[in-house]
């Protein structure tokens, strides 16, 4: 690792595996085989997830959203990966002297739209302003607690070979999204952010949980880095198959000039699935129903062998999906 921080260090890919593994686990302790995106907390009562995550998004409103939505969403999604049911959140604001405080105004109001909409209250937070220069107008950093019914045990420890992905809809509209605002491309009405709160969609395979084996949100990173991270856990390959990937066209083509990969690029509203496959059909079906899933496809499956991910192109070709390891986009989310 290097001496020195990188942009790449948080862009949550090779880089940022590593820092956390050799500067946090060392320090704090725990197993990054064991990693998900809530802890799992074990009470007397039963268990409950709890997580935590900073936004740190540029710029701060985009089409489909802003740093609001965007927090309280990315925190109930992490909380819904476990298959937790979120209970409450806290938010905390650090706030760039100099602000308009009519945008600030906007960004505490769409987090308490999500919140009432969702019926998530936003129970505890903070507040602190530092000098001009310092941050970035605004940085919101945010908690999140859920109560995991009994029945559900998500995680890759779990993961058997022929077992089914399924992602929940079109891969990279966030990233592309953020990246066209950035780079000033006139992009399509239809792509914009997908931001939206998913724990009502996972909640859904809840009758089916036994077949359910694990669940991510691809965000920082996208399927690709999930993909790399499932087979690490799991210590399995995972084959991909380019053709069942669901795409926007405009993404397509816009990653296509800006040279990149929608494999990698971050997604705000879309949860990642793996299930047994005897009950494949069943989840993509239950998926499907909810409109968070309307575009649910079956895109892979576990497999013996190397632990790697492997694409199927759509000339029939194979390649290997690699981690990425330096910086796709900076301050995504």
């Amino acid at each position: 690792m290097s001496d020195t921080i990188r942009l790449a260090h948080g862009s949550g890919g090779e880089m940022t595996a590593r820092l956390i593994e050799e500067v946090f686990y060392t320090a704090l302790g725990g197993d990054p085989k064991g990693a998900n995106d809530s802890a799992i907390l074990d009470l007397s009562g039963g268990r409950i997830a709890f997580t935590t995550d900073s936004f740190v998004i540029s710029p701060l409103f985009f089409p489909g959203g802003d740093i609001g939505k965007l927090a309280f969403c990315g925190t109930v999604n992490d909380l819904a990966a476990v298959g937790a049911r979120p209970i409450a959140l806290s938010a905390s604001f650090i706030i760039e002297e100099g602000m308009d405080v009519a945008e600030l105004k906007t960004i505490a109001l769409s987090m308490g739209e999500m919140s009432r909409e969702t019926g998530i209250p936003v129970v505890a937070g903070d507040t602190k302003v530092v000098d001009k220069g310092s941050a970035d107008k605004l940085f919101i950093t945010t908690s999140g607690i859920g109560v995991i019914p009994d029945q559900v045990d998500y995680h890759p420890r779990h993961t058997r070979e022929g077992d089914k992905i399924i992602i929940s809809g079109t891969m990279g509209d966030h990233g592309y999204c953020i990246t066209a605002l950035r780079e000033g491309i006139d992009i399509q009405s239809s792509v914009q952010s997908d931001c939206q709160p998913l724990h009502g969609l996972v909640a859904l395979l809840n009758p089916i949980s036994a077949a359910v084996r694990t669940v991510r949100d691809a965000t920082r990173g996208g399927v690709g880095t999930v993909l790399n991270e499932w087979a690490r856990q799991s210590e399995k390959s995972i084959l991909v198959f380019e053709n069942h990937l669901p795409v926007k066209d405009e993404v397509k083509g816009g990653c296509a000039l800006l040279g990149l990969d929608p494999i990698y690029l971050a997604n705000e509203g879309k949860m990642l699935f793996i299930i047994a496959a005897d009950k494949a059909d069943d989840a993509l079906a239950i998926l499907k129903s909810h409109p968070a899933g309307l575009d649910s496809a079956i895109i892979g499956e576990v497999a013996g062998g190397k632990t790697q991910v492997i694409m199927e192109t759509e000339w029939g070709t194979r390649r290997v999906v690699p981690t990425p390891r330096g910086e796709i986009l900076p301050r995504i989310c």
